[in-house]
């Protein structure tokens, strides 16, 4: 019996040493995923999924936190342009198993500039070129802690404009590798955008947008502003409030966009013009 008890004693020892070395063993995904996404980018090669590679340990959360290290060492230090939600729309989270949108930020450079003749979206430097129409906020005050309500978000939005972004989808691996924690930490995709012309925030109202997306005149796609998450605002006051959660600061004259309106489309060469009603028009041609 002083021998089985012995034993017990030090097979419990050695479990609990196990563990112990386990937990020191632990990596922690931050500093080596986001080194791995931002090297990806620098040889513009696709992000890799990093899932898989870390398991339980990659939570949302997690993912978040490899997406700003990710963005700082890429970007070395240059703030965003601003931030874009992403899988607003009920359809897109069921597909990948989510019940809450995604946010992101926009890179530096992500303005397409217009040239002499208009916008120009050269399709070769995209692997999946797509559009989406969404509307941006531009915020005219600093913001480093949660808003508490749509009333308070409203009071530090200066203007709204019609935004077409152009997100790149490609991604290593196969889709069903490829989790919505692969998505946050890979940055959603986030890579340029057309910007339309500004108006008062008072001379619009976001959710009655109605838009539509043509293609040498023919209609590819049509949606209003409340297709995201059903409310603009409420898509804007989430979207604000995840940025900070994220460790970001949301600095004055920032751009937010709050998500696809209508559904997003696949381009190939042609004239596109996206008619947001009284928001304005945004004409660019795919080459």
């Amino acid at each position: 019996m002083r021998w089985s008890k012995s034993l017990g004693t030090k097979s419990s020892a050695l479990v609990v040493a196990a563990m112990a070395l386990a937990a020191c063993q632990t990596v922690d995904p931050v500093p080596e995923g986001s080194a791995r996404i931002a090297q990806a980018w620098s040889r513009n090669e696709l992000a890799p999924p990093l899932s898989g590679d870390y398991g339980k340990e990659f939570t949302l959360d997690t993912a978040y936190r490899v997406q700003r290290a990710a963005f700082q060492q890429f970007y070395q230090g240059t703030s965003a342009l601003g931030f874009k939600a992403a899988l607003t729309s009920p359809a897109a989270q069921q597909m990948y198993g989510v019940n809450q949108p995604l946010a992101a930020a926009l890179p530096p450079n992500a303005q397409l500039k217009r040239e002499e003749d208009g916008y120009h979206q050269v399709l070769k430097e995209f692997r999946q070129p797509m559009a989406e129409l969404e509307i941006g906020f531009r915020i005219g005050q600093r913001i480093k802690t949660p808003i508490a309500d749509v009333r308070a978000l409203q009071a530090l939005v200066t203007e709204i404009s019609p935004v077409v972004e152009l997100p790149e989808f490609a991604h290593q691996g196969a889709d069903n590798k490829f989790g919505v924690t692969d998505i946050i930490a890979s940055n959603a995709g986030a890579r340029r955008l057309i910007l339309g012309a500004a108006r008062a925030p008072a001379q619009i109202d976001a959710n009655n947008v109605a838009v539509t997306l043509y293609r040498e005149g023919e209609v590819l796609t049509q949606g209003t502003g409340r297709d995201v998450l059903g409310d603009q605002w409420q898509a804007l006051l989430w979207l604000v409030n995840r940025v900070v959660a994220s460790g970001w600061q949301i600095e004055p004259g920032q751009l937010l966009i709050t998500g696809t309106m209508g559904r997003p489309v696949k381009l190939r060469d042609g004239l596109y013009v996206a008619d947001f009603g009284k928001l304005g028009r945004i004409e660019w041609m795919a080459e």
